[in-house]
């Protein structure tokens, strides 16, 4: 193991002591810092008593942009607070030092804690998104087993390029008509990594309805609204009165997966279930049914969302810019030649197209919030005072429009992922940073581009409800409204 690696390690073993792994009552005994905001720049929106609160309430939907509007103001100083009441104080930063120094220099200072236990732990339980110490290292440990090179160009010449297949003869079966692009990548995605992950065979871009995806839906967006709603817990079941029935649901078909596996006999896999599934404790326990279930949504989430809406929104700026879309078209259709599906070699070489998605991811990055929790009094590298308990927040989508990292940063413009000096991970922060930087970044780079060209080869394409495409509330950063699109084949 590396020397970085035994520093990551020994920080999420120690953390385990800390804010990250306490019980929620516990850890949330730790003070608040209630004049912040006479240290701090507040934000536009502050009022007396109430601060932001009714500003976030009324932002849900659009909080990105609000976060953005907040951190890109020309008066913005390096820090600026936002205080909603009866929820933990929140600095919003936006510059890659502080963000660097949060999350990777003194990341040991900054953990998920109560910040997420609180809010998510009845959907997503101590998953990899949800956890700190122990728990987080071992899961990333194990996932990253999968993540290789190997796996990803077998996965995309198998279970993606069979899907694939099964994308193209819905689309020419629904030629001239509008069909909802963003939904259909969440499905075909959900069928992949389904596969990949879990050895499931889900088959959703062939079925009207699946109640199981719709709940999981509706669930992360009832979970994002709590980070910004201080009365969640008086208001959630009337808002969302079947909040507790898709709980059930989801856990449900967690648990059915798990099953399912168990009565496989002579069977050996090598997935993501799997491994979790052979993991043992330092006592030689194996996880229980409930670990299970919470590393299988995690992962669900991490395979299906983040991708799917990733692709989504690079079809809404292709769409937005025909002068882009007719190079990357140039490129496809020397690069394939005869090829209908691409192979793995064939996505890695198309430099252009490979630069479009990440040029789309930087705009719209699929995660286009995070927060962590202060542990212990601390102060950024720019002099901002961080107080015990106190959030530090940071907004991926934002990142992506700064002006003092961009040129012309509102600008979709592949060509500059493709030359000059390239940004790092905290002045690109659209797959996290520092020791949480997403373990599925180049799976998702491949995944999506491989999608793209693949449609792009065999159809022309009109977006159709321009004028409703939003975001929408969620941990993610989905279309509110979909995005109704009309293919013609070629």
């Amino acid at each position: 193991m590396s020397r970085k690696s035994e520093r990551i390690k020994d920080y999420y073993y120690a953390a385990a002591g800390a804010v990250g792994t306490m019980p929620l009552e516990q850890s949330e005994s730790i003070p608040k810092f209630n004049g912040l905001d006479l240290l701090i720049s507040r934000a536009k929106s502050h009022l007396p008593v109430v601060g932001t609160t009714f500003s976030f309430l009324t932002n849900m939907d659009r909080m990105s942009d609000y976060i953005a509007q907040e951190v890109l103001d020309p008066e913005f100083s390096g820090a600026k607070v936002i205080s909603n009441m009866f929820m933990e104080p929140v600095i919003l930063i936006n510059d890659p030092e502080s963000l660097e120094y949060v999350m990777s220099t003194n990341f040991e200072n900054y953990v998920k804690g109560h910040l997420w236990g609180k809010r998510v732990t009845e959907f997503l339980g101590h998953g990899i998104f949800n956890s700190d110490g122990q728990e987080w290292y071992m899961q990333r440990k194990l996932a990253s087993k999968i993540f290789t090179a190997r796996a990803f160009k077998s996965n995309i010449e198998t279970v993606f390029s069979s899907n694939m297949q099964t994308f193209i003869k819905v689309l020419k079966e629904k030629d001239g008509q509008a069909v909802d692009l963003h939904d259909m990548f969440h499905r075909f995605f959900m069928d992949s990594f389904g596969e990949i992950a879990f050895g499931i065979e889900i088959q959703s871009l062939t079925k009207d309805n699946v109640p199981f995806a719709q709940a999981f839906d509706r669930i992360q967006q009832a979970t994002s609204q709590r980070f910004f709603n201080p009365f969640f817990s008086m208001t959630d079941r009337f808002i969302y009165p079947n909040f507790d029935a898709d709980i059930k649901m989801i856990r449900e078909f967690g648990l059915k997966v798990i099953n399912d596996r168990r009565q496989e006999v002579n069977v050996t896999r090598n997935d993501l279930l799997s491994l979790f599934m052979n993991y043992k404790s330092e006592d030689g326990s194996p996880l229980t049914d409930d670990q299970l279930i919470d590393h299988v949504l995690n992962f669900l989430i991490a395979g299906r969302d983040t991708t799917a809406q990733g692709l989504s929104w690079t079809f809404y700026s292709l769409f937005k810019n025909p002068n882009v879309l007719d190079t990357l078209l140039a490129e496809i259709k020397s690069s394939m030649n005869d090829q209908l599906i691409p192979d793995y070699d064939t996505v890695k070489k198309m430099k252009y197209a490979n630069a479009v998605f990440k040029e789309s991811l930087r705009l719209y990055p699929s995660v286009s919030r995070e927060a962590k929790l202060a542990v212990n009094d601390d102060v950024l590298p720019n002099g901002t005072p961080v107080p015990a308990g106190t959030a530090i927040a940071f907004c991926p989508y934002a990142y992506g429009r700064n002006s003092k990292v961009w040129t012309d940063p509102l600008e979709f413009k592949p060509e500059r992922w493709l030359t000059g000096k390239q940004p790092t991970q905290y002045e690109y922060p659209a797959f996290n940073c520092g020791p949480r930087i997403c373990l599925g970044k180049t799976l998702a780079e491949i995944q999506g581009v491989f999608v793209m060209v693949s449609i792009l080869a065999r159809f022309h394409f009109k977006i159709q409800n321009m004028d409703k495409i939003m975001p929408g509330c969620s941990l993610t950063f989905p279309m509110k409204y979909g995005m109704q699109v009309q293919f013609n084949e070629k």
